[in-house]
């Protein structure tokens, strides 16, 4: 090969090199000096101890007490550990994502929703204000969503879906009761004038084993089905809704209706008051040993309320 072959040969590897650099390296380097820098970035979700959460309809603050989340303000209302798992696991992969601008004028906001229709967020620890910005809407993707800083005009795309976690507003755990169905072995009914007592037999002979029969105030022959009912409420019962945390007009102080479900580390009592003035459908009721006020359905409620014979 003669010399003017060789250099040609070299430049043209060299013309080679350059244009993979160009289309690889060098241009990947350009590209990424033009992306945003994720301004979720430095945050630590595992230091956020308050949450004040406020949309165009509602609005909550969350706070930390030990490994749960209670709603301020309430008594004894939580968050689910299923709304708490997805919330941080959704911003923490935004924490961790690429962010594109979509839109740089404020009057893109409204489209947005990052604007005064958004979902403002505001992280503290303790008293310090860690973050704040404002979720806006899904995006087409159905896994990003868009999100703004309060004092900017800018709008971002961030790969994570902050806006099903906190554009909410059934916050509260709608749990009243959550127990080992097959440990009740007890089941008292009071209602006005009368109660009596229902009891699982524990005896060893196969026959009656697990049997319910009434105990109280004389004995009685239970229908297993119908007593099975009762028991799936008393161990596994949520809330319909949450209503207004006011006894006024609720009338769960007439104790018209108290059931208690007793067992191996069990003890469930509600107590049902009237129907909602919203919804004769829905019916107040509170468990024995908090405050929380529920609405609870018709149904459950009526298969509560029994007469002995009703349940033979």
């Amino acid at each position: 090969m003669n010399k003017k072959n060789l250099i040609l040969g070299g430049i043209l590897i060299i013309l080679i090199a350059a244009a993979y650099l160009w289309q690889g390296p060098v241009k990947n380097w350009q590209e990424s000096r033009k992306k945003p820098k994720n301004f979720l970035a430095g945050l630590n979700a595992e230091q956020i101890n308050i949450m004040e959460i406020s949309g165009a309809d509602n609005s909550v603050v969350l706070e930390k007490t030990g490994d749960k989340w209670k709603i301020a303000g309430t008594k004894d209302f939580y968050l689910s550990s299923n709304i708490a798992t997805e919330l941080f696991s959704e911003l923490n992969k935004a924490i961790k994502s690429d962010i594109e601008i979509v839109g740089e004028n404020k009057e893109n906001k409204s489209k947005f929703e990052t604007g005064d229709n958004g979902v403002k967020v505001v992280l503290k620890q303790g008293e310090t204000v860690t973050f704040e910005f404002i979720v806006g809407k899904q995006a087409s993707d159905f896994i990003s969503s868009y999100v703004s800083l309060p004092n900017s005009d800018k709008t971002y795309m961030v790969k994570a879906d902050l806006n099903s976690v906190f554009a909410r507003d059934d916050w509260y755990d709608k749990t009243i009761f959550a127990a080992d169905k097959d440990a009740i072995n007890k089941i008292r009914f009071q209602y006005p004038g009368r109660e009596f007592t229902i009891e699982k037999a524990s005896s060893t002979n196969a026959a009656v084993h697990g049997q319910w029969s009434g105990s109280s105030p004389n004995r009685f022959s239970v229908n297993q089905e119908k007593a099975g009912k009762i028991v799936d409420i008393m161990s596994k019962l949520s809330a319909a809704k949450i209503p207004a945390q006011t006894f006024d007009n609720t009338g769960l102080e007439k104790n018209s209706i108290i059931v208690e479900a007793t067992g191996d580390g069990v003890k469930n009592t509600i107590m049902i008051g009237d129907a909602s003035t919203d919804d004769k459908n829905l019916y107040y009721a509170k468990r024995g040993d908090s405050d929380n006020i529920y609405l609870i359905t018709k149904e459950q409620r009526d298969e509560l309320e029994k007469q002995i014979w009703q349940l033979r």
